[in-house]
């Protein structure tokens, strides 16, 4: 693994009298321009953050999943041009090595400094996509709830983050991920379905193996086709919000998976990220 060198730490207090002890101390695994960037331009780049036998690991348990849930039906495929591929959801509920995700300082520090120190893992999830396959492309989207029009005067604006890593290349064969810089913002645009078309302001990412994009979740973004002479294309997705916020409205989440019984000895911490504490 290549962690980035720059590190700070933000001293958060909660404001909060029931608290015997309201300091919340995140060392952040970036620099406070890096932060900067991220608030400015919705997303930030860690390439090759995972490498050898930790990329190796999150290959071989999501290959292990591909294979149970296709021969059960459990895996969910998109059927139309905008999202093709494979879908997986709930992924550290299905596998062992995924729950290393879960307090995984170099990205979860990173969210913490942008979102504040009450944050929870709201799903894992994964698409696969294999060469030369039609629908393998996504239409321009973001991954944030819907704003009102005209905003209330009470109105809490829903901010997530999502961390997109790459297990497979993400270059010219492979498909690259298309994002619009600064897109977050613009909440008082509308962004057309089905647009797979240039522009303005697009920034393309060819990201190598074992690379992290992390976006916010109204972030403007696109991820382009897998060509006939790429490789399969294997992207987790990590999700992180508030912890008052819904986790991910997405697949079924197993009756007894591994958060479940987790949570029967988890200490506060986990119990925070797991979404069943921390928002009150």
């Amino acid at each position: 693994m290549t962690a980035p060198a720059a590190r700070y730490t933000l001293e958060y207090r909660l404001r909060n009298h029931d608290l015997p002890d309201p300091s919340r101390p995140v060392e952040v695994h970036a620099s406070a321009e890096e932060v900067a960037g991220f608030a400015r331009d919705g997303y930030l780049v860690r390439e090759q953050l995972f490498e050898g036998r930790q990329l190796d690991r999150l290959r071989a348990a999501l290959d292990a999943v591909v294979a149970v849930e296709s021969r059960d039906a459990g895996a969910e495929r998109g059927r139309d041009r905008r999202f093709g591929g494979l879908f997986l959801r709930h992924l550290m509920d299905k596998h062992p090595d995924f729950l290393d995700l879960l307090a995984y300082q170099p990205l979860l520090s990173v969210a913490r400094a942008m979102l504040g120190p009450q944050v929870q893992v709201r799903g894992l999830s994964a698409r696969v996509t294999n060469p030369g396959q039609p629908g393998q492309e996504t239409h321009w989207h973001f991954h944030q709830r819907l704003i009102p029009d005209p905003v209330p005067p009470f109105f809490s604006r829903p901010q997530t983050i999502d961390a997109l890593i790459y297990l497979d290349d993400a270059d010219d064969r492979n498909g690259p991920l298309l994002v619009v810089p600064g897109s977050h913002q613009r909440t008082d645009e509308d962004l057309p379905a089905g647009e797979y078309g240039d522009l303005p302001d697009q920034v393309t990412l060819r990201l190598p193996a074992g690379s992290v994009a992390m976006c916010h979740g109204a972030l403007w973004h696109r991820a382009m086709p897998n060509t006939a002479e790429g490789t399969v294309r294997r992207l987790l997705l990590l999700g992180y919000g508030p912890t008052w916020m819904k986790q991910s409205i997405y697949g079924t989440r197993p009756e007894d998976g591994l958060t479940t019984r987790l949570l029967e000895s988890a200490d506060a911490e986990t119990r925070e990220l797991l979404g069943v504490a921390g928002y009150m």
